[in-house]
């Protein structure tokens, strides 16, 4: 494996890393592009964009991850090429595809986003003829009738939920109980519809799609095969492969659900782009 600097864009205002293999493997194969998550750098949290590229490297996949502009060491243009950021980021994510390709001889990119990266991802994908395949973590989802049920259940089953609401109600008050938040959304979830529609036109341009699942999505995902069944209008068939990591921190912090998930991403992918498909 070894990696190398580049500048690039209209003017040389963004910086990445392209991660390659020491040994070329046979046949063309697809590059990964990693898009930021959130506020994040190209590191990813926790440096999980590293340590995925420096796997998929061993593994045979070449690799960029980018900052985009105005993120970490990437500056934003003087000059800018699109009115608003989301036609911003389909330039600066056509541009690294094309670099994977020039640079390491990529044919097609796989698209890498966790939580906004993921939702990036899936808008870069419905735009851009060169994705071939796509990794959400902790992405999209949608809730379904198994969803309900479980969430209840596990609510009701719950010593902890049980031991929250005896103190929210005869426990002292307290500042914090007037400022607990739930979660933060980073992005905003597509109804079923709109993601059955568009996971349906990802699919019929032959792209494939990989979803994985960590324990911080209870509040939206909660079984392993939810999604295949919120999507069961669609024909998925092979395209469509579903990850549920319960165990898992949001930023797959712990080094053994990291390489529960590192493993699955490269078995995913040459499964689906080796060098004989």
């Amino acid at each position: 494996m070894h990696e190398t600097p580049l500048v690039f864009g209209h003017e040389s205002h963004l910086v990445g890393i392209l991660c390659e293999p020491d040994t070329p493997v046979a046949g063309p194969r697809p590059g990964v592009l990693f898009l930021n998550a959130g506020l994040e750098h190209r590191v990813g949290p926790r440096g999980l964009s590293v340590a995925v590229a420096r796997a998929l490297a061993d593994a045979g996949f070449a690799s960029l991850r980018f900052d985009y502009a105005g993120m970490g060491e990437s500056r934003k243009p003087q000059r800018p090429l699109a009115a608003d950021r989301a036609e911003e980021l389909q330039i600066e994510c056509a541009c690294a595809a094309d670099l994977l390709e020039k640079q390491a001889g990529c044919r097609g990119v796989v698209l890498f986003g966790l939580c906004s990266g993921a939702d990036d991802a899936h808008r870069v994908a419905l735009a851009n003829d060169a994705v071939v395949g796509m990794i959400q973590i902790d992405g999209h989802a949608a809730i379904t009738a198994g969803f309900k049920w479980r969430y209840v259940t596990q609510r009701l089953v719950s010593p902890r939920r049980w031991q929250n609401w005896f103190e929210r109600k005869f426990g002292p008050a307290t500042d914090a109980d007037h400022a607990v938040i739930e979660g933060v959304d980073f992005f905003e979830m597509p109804d079923r519809d709109t993601l059955a529609r568009e996971v349906a036109t990802l699919i019929a341009r032959d792209v494939r799609l990989f979803y994985a699942y960590s324990g911080a999505t209870h509040s939206y995902y909660n079984h392993a095969g939810q999604l295949r069944n919120a999507l069961a209008d669609v024909e998925t068939g092979d395209h469509l492969s579903e990850r549920f990591l319960p165990s898992a921190d949001h930023t797959f912090s712990r080094n053994a659900e990291r390489m529960r998930l590192i493993e699955a991403v490269i078995a995913w992918l040459q499964a689906g782009f080796g060098p004989d498909p």
